[in-house]
C-alpha cells in the first residue's frame, strides 16, 4: 500500500529538483546564445577569439544536452547513510546536479552512488581516490519517476526485495536495448566498476546483460578516466550492423555519442585491396548443418596455426624477391649483404613486413641523395676509359656524356623511381598472393588432421570467382597487413567486443596486431558459440594465446531476460551438451506451451498462437524457425495465408517491433515479449548436434514473457526430458 505521506514528500522535492534543472536549461542556453552572438562579432585576424567562442559553446552544447536527457527524470534511488554520526539523503540519477553547495543527485558512476547496487541496509563503504569511507545504510528506496511525473516510491529492507526489477523485466521489450542504470545488479556493477585497466573476459549467460553492461562499462570508464581519455580512445565491435543498430539508442542515453562501432567484416572490408565478395557467415552455418561443407576445413582456417602458415609463406616470398643486389644502370645502390640484413630483421620486427620494407625503401633512397657525388663519380668511371680512348670529334662522346648526365640527375633524385620498381614484388594483389598461398600447402606443411587436397579444392574455386568464406577474412587481412602497410588503430585503447565467442582465434590473432595500444574488454557466451566449427570454445584458450593467461576473466552467472519456466526449459538444452546450468531471477510466468502440430497444419497454427499473443498486448513477437530455407519457406505460406510478416534476414538494420520471423542465428542478441519456435522435433534439434543444440538454446532464451513450442513428428530430446520433469507446461497434442 502507498504511503501517502512519503509519497507527497518525495514528490514535492522531485518538482523541486525539475525546476532547478530548468532553471539551468535556461541559463546555460542563454549562455550558448550569447557565445553564438559574439562569434557573429568577431572580425578576421581574430582566430584565437573565435576558436575560443566555439569551445565554450560545445561546452554549453553538451551540457544542454546533457541537463534536457535527465530532466523528466533526474533520478531513480535514493539512500539513506550514516556516517561520522551524520545521515544524509542521496539521490542517485544519469547526471549531478546540484543547486549551490547542495548536491541534490548524485551521478550512477560516482564513487558514493557504488553503494547504491552494492548494498543493502546495514555496514557499507565506498572508495575514493584517496580514502575508504565507511558507514551504514539505514534506508535504500527506489523511486519510479516518468515523464516528470512521481510513478511509485519502493522502500527496499534486502538486496533481493527487487520490487522495481521485477516491474521492469515485466515490461514489454521495445525495439532497443534499454538503460540499466536503475536496476543494476551486484555482479552486473562488480564488472561495470572494474578498476583493471588491462585485459578482461566476460562469460556471461543468455539474458544475463552482457551487451548492457559492456554499453554501460564504456560510460562508467568515460566518466572515472575523464581526464585520460575521451569516446575516440573507445572502439565497439558487434556480431553485425543489424545488432549495432539495435544497440544504436542506448548510447546517447548513457551520455555517449561518438563512439566508433564496426563489425570486423567491415574493417577488413576496409583493409583488403582486393575487390572480393564476403559470403555470410550464416551461409556457411547453413552449408555445415547441410553438410555441404567440412567444418574440420574451415575450423584449420580459423586457427593461428593457419595464420602462421601465412606468416611464413609471406616471409619466404619475400625473401626470394630479395637476393639480388640493386643496381642502377651498373651502379650498386644497394648490396645483397643489405638485403639479407633487412630480411633477418623482419623476423624480429613488430611491425608488418610491409612497414619495414616501405621504411627502408625511403632510407635506401635518402642514402643515394646523400652520396650522390660518389654514385655519380662511379656512373663518370663506367664510361671515363671508353671516352678517354675516343676522339674528340667522335659523336660518341657526346652520347656518354648525355648518358651520363642522365644518369646523375636520376641520382640527385635518389633513384627513387628505380628503387621503388625493385620492390614492385609489393605490388601483388593480396588475393593473388592468397591464392599462391593456397596452392603452396603440401600435407606435410599442414600438421593436422585436415585433407589439404579437399581444403586447396574447396578454398580455390571460391577464390577463382573472388568469392570468400568469412574463415578467409582474417588470412586475406593478414596478408594486407603484413605485405602493405595496413593502417592501425593507433589511437584505441580500449576495444569493447560483444559477442565475442563467435571471433575465431584467427580474427583474435589479427585485431591484436590491428590494435596494438589496445586492451581488450571481451563479453560472450560459450553455450551461443553457434560457429563453433571456427569460434572460441573455450576462454582459457584465447587468454593463454591472445593475452599470455594474464587477462581478467570474469562471470555473469544469472539470467534477468526470461521467465523461470523458460529458464528451466533453457537449462535441459544446456545438459544435453554438458554445460553449466544458468541462474535465474526469481519470475514467475506463463506456461510454456508444447504443441504437437501436423506438419500440414503449422501455417495455420502460427495464425492462432501470433493472434492470441497479440490479444495481450505484447509488442514484439517473433516466429523463430531453424534457418533460412525454412524461414522463407514458412514465409511465403503466411503471406498467402494472408499473414504480411517483417521478414529478418542478413540484409536489415532496422527491426522496428510487431510480428517478425527470422533463422534461429540471427535472432541471437536480440530479445522479445514472446518466441514462438516453429518446429521443435528432432530432425531440425538433432541432440547429437552441439550446433543445432546451441541454436535451441538461443531460440529459447530469445523470450521474456512466454514461449510457445510447435513441433510436428518426434520433439526434440531435450525438451522430451523437460516435459517428463517439470509440470509447469501447457502440452496441446494433435487431437486437440
Amino acid at each position: 500500500m502507498k504511503n501517502t505521506e512519503v509519497f507527497n514528500v518525495e514528490n514535492e522535492r522531485l518538482q523541486k529538483v525539475i525546476n532547478v534543472i530548468k532553471n539551468q536549461i535556461e541559463d546555460t542556453q542563454a549562455k550558448f546564445d550569447e557565445q553564438k552572438n559574439t562569434i557573429i562579432g568577431i572580425g578576421e585576424g581574430m582566430r584565437g577569439a573565435h576558436f575560443t567562442r566555439e569551445a565554450m559553446m560545445n561546452l554549453y552544447a553538451t551540457e544542454l544536452y546533457r541537463l534536457k536527457r535527465v530532466v523528466d527524470n533526474p533520478y531513480f534511488g535514493k539512500m539513506d547513510f550514516k556516517s561520522d554520526n551524520k545521515v544524509n539523503e542521496l539521490y542517485i540519477g544519469k547526471k549531478t546536479i546540484m543547486s549551490g553547495d547542495e548536491i541534490l543527485t548524485y551521478d550512477w558512476r560516482s564513487p558514493i552512488a557504488s553503494m547504491y547496487y552494492d548494498y543493502s541496509i546495514g555496514k557499507a563503504q565506498y572508495e575514493t581516490p584517496s580514502e575508504v569511507i565507511k558507514g551504514e545504510i539505514l534506508k535504500k528506496t527506489q523511486i519510479l519517476i516518468e515523464n516528470g511525473q512521481l510513478i511509485d516510491v519502493e522502500e527496499q529492507d534486502t538486496l533481493t526485495d527487487d520490487k522495481i526489477l521485477l516491474k521492469y523485466l515485466k515490461g514489454n521489450a521495445d525495439n532497443r536495448l534499454k538503460s540499466i542504470v536503475a536496476t543494476i545488479q551486484k555482479e552486473q556493477n562488480k564488472i561495470i566498476r572494474n578498476p583493471n585497466k588491462t585485459n578482461s573476459i566476460v562469460q556471461g549467460v543468455a539474458g544475463s546483460g552482457k551487451t548492457t553492461v559492456a554499453l554501460h562499462r564504456i560510460a562508467y570508464l568515460l566518466y572515472d578516466n575523464a581526464r585520460n581519455i575521451n569516446e575516440a580512445n573507445f572502439m565497439i565491435l558487434g556480431p553485425n550492423n543489424y545488432f549495432l543498430n539495435y544497440i544504436s539508442e542506448l548510447l546517447p542515453d548513457l551520455d555517449i555519442k561518438n563512439v566508433s562501432q564496426t563489425t570486423f567484416d567491415e574493417i577488413a572490408l576496409k583493409s583488403i585491396d582486393a575487390k572480393v565478395k564476403l559470403e555470410n557467415n550464416n551461409i556457411m552455418l547453413q552449408n555445415v548443418l547441410l553438410d555441404k561443407v567440412n567444418p574440420n576445413i574451415i575450423s584449420f582456417k580459423s586457427s593461428v596455426e593457419y595464420m602462421n602458415l601465412i606468416k611464413q609463406f609471406v616471409f619466404d616470398y619475400i625473401n626470394e624477391n630479395m637476393n639480388s643486389p640493386i643496381k642502377y644502370e651498373g651502379i650498386e645502390l644497394c648490396s645483397k649483404e643489405k638485403l639479407e640484413s633487412l630480411v633477418e630483421s623482419l623476423k624480429y620486427s613488430r611491425s608488418s613486413y610491409g612497414k619495414k620494407i616501405n621504411e627502408f625503401i625511403k632510407y635506401l633512397i635518402k642514402e643515394t641523395k646523400l652520396n650522390k657525388s660518389d654514385l655519380s663519380h662511379e656512373a663518370w668511371l663506367l664510361y671515363r676509359d671508353e671516352y678517354l680512348s675516343l676522339e674528340k670529334s667522335s659523336p660518341r662522346r657526346k652520347e656518354i656524356l648525355d648518358i651520363t648526365n642522365s644518369i646523375q640527375k636520376e641520382i640527385e633524385t635518389g633513384c627513387q623511381k628505380h628503387i621503388k620498381n625493385s620492390f614492385s614484388f609489393l605490388k601483388i594483389n593480396s588475393l593473388e598472393l592468397y591464392k599462391k598461398f593456397i596452392e603452396s600447402l603440401t600435407q606435410e606443411k599442414v600438421n593436422v588432421d585436415v585433407d589439404v587436397n579437399e581444403l586447396k579444392t574447396f578454398t580455390l574455386k571460391k577464390l577463382k570467382g573472388k568469392n570468400i568464406g568469412t574463415e578467409d577474412l582474417a588470412p586475406l587481412l593478414y596478408i594486407n597487413y603484413l605485405f602493405k602497410d595496413v593502417k592501425t588503430f593507433d589511437d584505441i585503447s580500449r576495444l569493447v567486443i560483444d559477442e565475442g565467442q563467435d571471433l575465431s582465434m584467427a580474427q583474435y590473432f589479427i585485431l591484436k596486431q590491428l590494435f596494438p595500444n589496445s586492451s581488450f574488454e571481451i563479453f560472450g557466451d560459450l553455450n551461443q558459440s553457434i560457429y563453433d566449427y571456427q569460434g572460441i570454445n573455450n576462454w582459457d584458450d584465447l587468454n593463454l594465446y591472445l593475452f599470455n593467461d594474464k587477462a581478467q576473466k570474469m562471470e555473469m552467472s544469472k539470467g534477468y531476460r526470461t521467465t523461470e519456466q523458460i529458464c528451466e526449459s533453457a537449462n535441459y538444452v544446456l545438459e544435453s551438451f554438458d554445460a553449466n546450468k544458468s541462474d535465474n531471477v526469481a519470475r514467475e510466468g506463463e506456461e510454456i506451451l508444447i504443441n504437437e502440430v501436423d506438419s500440414s497444419n503449422l501455417e495455420i497454427n502460427l495464425l492462432k498462437q501470433i493472434d492470441t499473443l497479440l490479444d495481450k498486448k505484447y509488442k514484439t513477437v517473433a516466429i523463430i524457425c531453424k534457418d533460412s530455407i525454412e524461414t522463407d519457406k514458412v514465409h511465403k505460406k503466411l503471406l498467402k495465408l494472408g499473414l504480411n510478416i517483417n521478414k529478418i534476414s542478413e540484409k536489415d538494420l532496422t527491426y522496428k517491433g510487431g510480428v517478425c520471423i527470422m533463422p534461429s542465428y540471427l535472432s541471437k542478441g536480440l530479445e522479445f515479449d514472446s518466441v514462438i519456435i516453429y518446429n521443435a522435433n528432432s530432425n531440425n534439434y538433432d541432440v547429437s548436434s552441439k550446433i543445432d543444440m546451441k541454436l535451441l538454446y538461443v531460440t529459447i532464451t530469445r523470450a521474456l514473457h512466454e514461449l510457445h513450442i510447435n513441433y510436428c513428428g518426434e520433439l526434440t530430446q531435450p525438451l522430451k526430458n523437460y516435459l517428463a520433469k517439470d509440470a509447469k507446461v501447457k502440452v496441446l497434442k494433435k487431437s486437440e
